[in-house]
């Protein structure tokens, strides 16, 4: 699938979203999003911001998303990584599994670490990765 259509995928996947978004699922997006963030090896404070600055810059696309909140989770998880950056993950990957009873919380974390792979124009082996990870913590294919 090309890069466009993962997007325009990923984006058709949140606008069809219109139910409250819980704070498990929150989490699990979140979790997402950090993973994607430190696929290439590297996570500090500031490629923190850069990366919050990245999802605000989605807002419309991830309205149903508290981003307040996104952005508190995003800190916590993300500082977790960096403080023990083995335990960090697999605490991630933990949290992403919690939703996959739910088909339509599956896709949307899927589709939120779509969104944060595509978001700086650019798509990383590591980050592919990531997304193979992402998918067998939720017990679903890889696209």
């Amino acid at each position: 699938m090309s890069i466009e259509k993962e997007t325009a995928y990923a984006i058709a996947s949140w606008q069809r979203f219109n139910s409250e978004i819980t704070d498990n699922v929150a989490r699990a997006i979140t979790s997402a999003f950090v993973l994607v963030a430190v696929a290439d090896g590297d996570l500090g404070d500031s490629e923190i911001d850069r990366f919050i600055s990245l999802i605000r810059d989605q807002e419309s696309v991830l309205a149903p998303l508290n981003l307040d909140r996104i952005e508190a989770l995003f800190r916590d998880i993300g500082g977790a990584i960096l403080s023990d950056p083995i335990a960090g993950r697999s605490q991630a990957l933990d949290i992403i599994a919690t939703v996959k009873a739910n088909a339509t919380h599956c896709e949307l974390v899927r589709s939120a670490a779509e969104i944060a792979i595509l978001a700086d124009n650019r798509e990383l082996a590591s980050e592919q990765e990531v997304m193979k990870q992402i998918c067998e913590a939720l017990e679903i294919d890889a696209r």
